[in-house]
């Protein structure tokens, strides 16, 4: 039985939410599921529609209920830009759209109200007929509003859904708290995997560093906490092992490289506390989920992503890029309503763009990005790497390649003299090929990642400093 199914018991916790504390059943969400279809009126074909997510009830409905009517749904959200909502639809042609309460309605479409939410529904004459196995189409470029796509079906989802609840070890009795938005892989594949579970997911889009955040996190007894490096950066800060947290059990750490003394202080947190820590890797192209470092190899294993999940396989082509095969991997990429017709085009295997190695224990551990490299002088750089090493010495930092130079951004914070000095002896660059730049902060991406693009058009803005 599929996640979406909703098969627990009827009367079993399945949302918590809210002050006070509200709940909603697993027979309860299974009836505002098939209500919000009902709201669409009598289907007449596969729909596509698009839901302006937030960690609630109406987004966690209408997702599922486009699951369970074999439709297929698009997760964007809650706060992309008007005119980006507005180019997805026209690319697009969703037959319906669960937006915000003040989500202006375009003259072409039907306005209704659900749940507190405007639902609008449109009429494409001409729109492309759906693949029968498409279920969901994730962004991969987070808040952006990029027209590009990633095809899932429900087989991709359910094979995630299942890999993750079977390493993780997931039962009814677990109560994970939202920290990352649903319209993000990794923040969906708690959803997923935790219904699969039959547990109850405590909903909330607060901050790890608000005091509404733990005050349901304490109310609901949330066992688990999911996060992308960021967060664990803020959970450090916040200082996670002086806190009374008696039902936390589990940790789970993905959406981009935690630095290596981090991974070391929670995975001593977590030792000392009776807690489980896991280090994984995933690309919204593999559903969410490709690989995972057991609790137990932590301390040996520092830095590496470990194993597939259940079902999968690692591999490394002949120049070194991580390989990855199962039945989680993506349909394809769309950009467009036409390529929605589209099937199966990666047959379940992926080329991840990473490039990795793999130790005597079959354990794997990335190295860079095959577009991350830089060619200056005839020397190959490795702007991971580099990073890497700025990162270690100067605080927040990015590399990035200018056709004939590298680009050094630091914050404000940074002493610029003694990055100076460390870059020419370290890298053996000639100094006209390095460009300096300071920034307040770094721009990150919905998922906690730097955001390059971002950070590109910041650079060209007068609130960088170049020196």
């Amino acid at each position: 039985m599929s996640f979406w199914d909703l098969g627990a018991d009827p009367q079993a916790p399945a949302l918590l939410y809210g002050d006070p504390l509200k709940t909603v059943r697993y027979g309860e969400l299974r009836q505002h599921s098939d209500d919000f279809a009902s709201q669409l009126g009598p289907r007449r074909g596969k729909r596509l529609g698009f839901v302006l997510c937030r960690n609630d009830l109406p987004s966690v409905a209408a997702y599922l209920s486009a699951l369970r009517e074999g439709d297929c749904v698009a997760l964007l959200p809650e706060g992309l830009a008007r005119e980006a909502l507005e180019a997805l639809i026209a690319r697009y042609q969703p037959d319906w759209l669960l937006g915000k309460s003040d989500t202006p309605s375009p003259a072409s479409a039907h306005a209704s109200r659900w749940q507190g939410r405007t639902l609008l529904r449109f009429a494409h004459a001409t729109a492309t007929p759906l693949h029968p196995d498409l279920a969901l189409l994730l962004s991969t470029s987070g808040t952006t509003g990029s027209p590009r796509m990633v095809r899932l079906s429900c087989a991709n989802l359910g094979a995630n859904a299942e890999s993750i609840a079977d390493y993780l070890e997931l039962d009814a009795r677990e109560r994970p708290i939202t920290t990352l938005p649903m319209h993000y892989s990794y923040g969906l594949s708690v959803l997923n995997s935790h219904l699969q579970a039959g547990a109850a997911i405590a909903l909330s889009d607060d901050a790890v560093t608000s005091r509404p955040f733990w005050n349901l996190f304490a109310t609901a007894g949330a066992t688990s906490l999911a996060g992308v490096p960021f967060i664990w950066q803020m959970l450090a800060r916040l200082r996670l092992e002086r806190m009374a947290l008696p039902t936390l059990r589990t940790l789970t750490q993905a959406g981009g490289r935690l630095a290596p003394d981090l991974i070391a202080h929670f995975r001593e947190i977590s030792e000392a506390r009776g807690w489980r820590f896991f280090v994984m890797y995933g690309q919204t192209e593999a559903t969410a989920r490709i690989a995972y470092l057991p609790p137990q190899q932590l301390a040996e294993k520092c830095g590496a992503i470990g194993r597939a999940i259940p079902g999968g396989a690692l591999s490394l082509s002949d120049d070194g890029e991580l390989i990855y095969q199962g039945p989680n991997v993506m349909m394809g990429y769309a950009e467009q309503r036409a390529d929605l017709a589209l099937g199966d085009e990666m047959h379940g295997r992926l080329a991840t763009g990473d490039l990795a190695r793999v130790d005597a224990d079959s354990c794997y551990w990335l190295t860079g990005r095959i577009k991350r490299i830089a060619k200056l002088f005839g020397n190959r750089i490795n702007l991971d790497e580099v990073e890497s090493w700025l990162e270690s010495r100067f605080g927040p930092a990015a590399a990035l390649d200018e056709d004939d130079a590298l680009r050094i951004v630091v914050t404000t914070h940074a002493d610029v003299e003694a990055l100076r000095i460390a870059l020419r002896e370290s890298l053996g660059v000639h100094p006209s090929g390095l460009r300096i730049s300071q920034v307040e902060a770094l721009p990150l991406t919905a998922s906690g990642k730097k955001d390059y693009p971002a950070l590109r058009s910041r650079l060209a803005t007068p609130e960088a400093s170049h020196v």
